[in-house]
């Protein structure tokens, strides 16, 4: 089969969830391991799976991205992914920063009902990841480091 990674899939609820869940062949393979926010549909979805569960972030309470960072650090250098990927949301802030310091690959997806400009969350994380996964080839020219992979589902 090759070599297990360690993957730190970072998500909020709904569609953000649902696009790391379509990825599910690709890190069913490995070792995952979650950061999620705590919500009725994370809670159903992640059942059986490793999560570390986090509050969501607003990218407008910019204080609260320090603590989120440090709580990152810790959870990245117990964890020692290989690579984290997420899909959005403020939750994802604190931990590509923390992926950042500590020299860890990240990867952003672009989830797919993302049609016009990115949010805050979505253009941090972009500028820190290695790669910006986009679905649609609209986006390819607007995103630095874009890879179309194609509608997920």
């Amino acid at each position: 089969m090759g070599r297990r990674y360690r993957i730190l899939l970072v998500s909020s609820s709904g569609g953000v969830l649902l696009d790391l869940l379509a990825l599910r062949p690709w890190w069913e393979r490995h070792d995952p391991v979650w950061v999620a926010v705590r919500a009725p549909d994370t809670e159903v979805a992640l059942a059986g799976q490793r999560v570390h569960w986090r509050p969501e972030l607003s990218t407008r309470t910019r204080l609260r991205v320090l603590p989120a960072t440090w709580r990152a650090l810790r959870l990245l250098r117990r964890e020692r992914p290989d690579v984290v990927v997420s899909a959005g949301t403020g939750v994802a802030v604190g931990v590509f920063l923390a992926a950042r310091l500590l020299r860890v690959p990240s990867l952003w997806l672009e989830t797919f009902n993302m049609t016009g400009p990115a949010g805050a969350a979505a253009r941090l994380c972009s500028r820190l990841a290695a790669a910006v996964l986009v679905q649609r080839p609209a986006l390819l020219a607007s995103r630095p480091r874009a890879v179309l992979i194609g509608e997920l589902y």
